[in-house]
């Protein structure tokens, strides 16, 4: 049986993903260090929804879900050496999924610090045990935005020149990681997700804020006056694409992927989309820009990972009355 560790396992796709390992008997350790970036009872909710007594948490003890047997839940630091190589001594770790990190390209620049702790001492540290381990396969969720910002939908072309020091922060964790993999004989599969969205999300996301906001009559706020494209991407469609992925061996030791649908979305289609749905109308305003924030993002289809249903991962309407059927938004 397969033992692997997902950092950030508490997370909106560290749940999800959590989630599809157990229903197909892997044995899974979720490693969170539960902090506040947002609201922490929506990790907690996770956790319990994973069968895990939130009420016995403990930095650095391990507890065993009542629903999955398989799966355990440690609170810890993948900055903590000691910790780490704990884990690993312990349960024989053969896959590592990496989805622990500092997140929102939006004032990174206000805590760079944290950042750079989180995003690459985090990395390398995990890296470092996974060489000394010779795991089979390190798996390391990146951001779109390591890319640059775009002002044309139609270009395909994947310049490195991140925006953010978030953005610089995951795209310096990449290339640490695909020097790990050359020196140390590491196979290593990087995803870079763009905008990911669907049940159990976290409470900043532009489609989870824009729901409430529509539901609630609050104004939606938007950067740009709306003149902003995303590629948005259920995560069911995440989870499918990453389980495909963690049990494939990269190319050549390492693998680049962008995990998106290939499709610049509007965000006022958006909305749209969603009043449609609601059969409720929106309100809007119009804040100032944040020049931390790309105007386009798009995935690369010569990034994307090749097995897909595009025309379902491209169907926004229908996910999204999925997303609100299965969240009772």
């Amino acid at each position: 049986m397969s033992n692997v560790l997902i950092t950030g396992g508490a997370g909106f796709i560290g749940y999800h993903f959590s989630k599809k390992l157990s229903n197909n008997n892997f044995s899974t350790i979720i490693l969170d260090n539960l902090d506040d970036y947002y609201d922490i009872h929506y990790k907690l909710n996770r956790l319990s929804f994973l069968g895990i007594d939130t009420s016995k948490i403990e930095y650095g003890n391990e507890i065993i879900s009542k629903t999955y047997p398989k799966l355990k839940f440690i609170k810890g630091d993948v900055n903590d050496q000691e910790l780490i190589e704990d884990i690993f001594s312990k349960n024989e770790i053969e896959y590592v999924v990496h989805m622990a990190a500092r997140s929102g390209a939006r004032g990174s620049f206000s805590n760079p610090h944290e950042y750079i702790k989180d995003n690459i001492e985090g990395t390398a540290n995990i890296l470092r045990v996974c060489g000394k381990h010779n795991i089979k396969h390190f798996v390391f969720t990146s951001s779109s935005s390591v890319y640059g910002s775009k002002n044309d939908e139609n270009i395909e072309s994947a310049k490195l020149k991140p925006i953010s020091l978030y953005g610089a922060s995951k795209l310096s964790a990449e290339i640490i990681s695909e020097t790990y993999s050359k020196s140390k004989d590491l196979p290593v599969t990087v995803c870079r997700l763009f905008s990911v969205y669907g049940p159990l999300g976290r409470p900043d996301g532009f489609i989870f804020k824009s729901i409430e906001s529509i539901k609630n009559d609050i104004s939606i706020e938007l950067f740009n006056s709306g003149e902003m494209w995303r590629d948005f991407i259920y995560v069911n469609d995440v989870i499918e694409i990453l389980f495909r992925i963690l049990l494939s061996k990269p190319e050549n030791n390492f693998k680049v992927y962008d995990i998106g649908t290939g499709v610049a979305t509007k965000i006022t289609d958006i909305i749209q989309i969603l009043e449609k749905i609601l059969g409720k109308k929106a309100k809007i305003r119009n804040v100032s820009g944040d020049k931390s924030e790309n105007t386009i993002t798009k995935a690369h289809k010569e990034l994307m990972f090749k097995e897909l249903d595009i025309q379902k991962i491209t169907d926004i309407e229908r996910n999204l009355r999925d997303f609100l059927k299965e969240e009772n938004l």
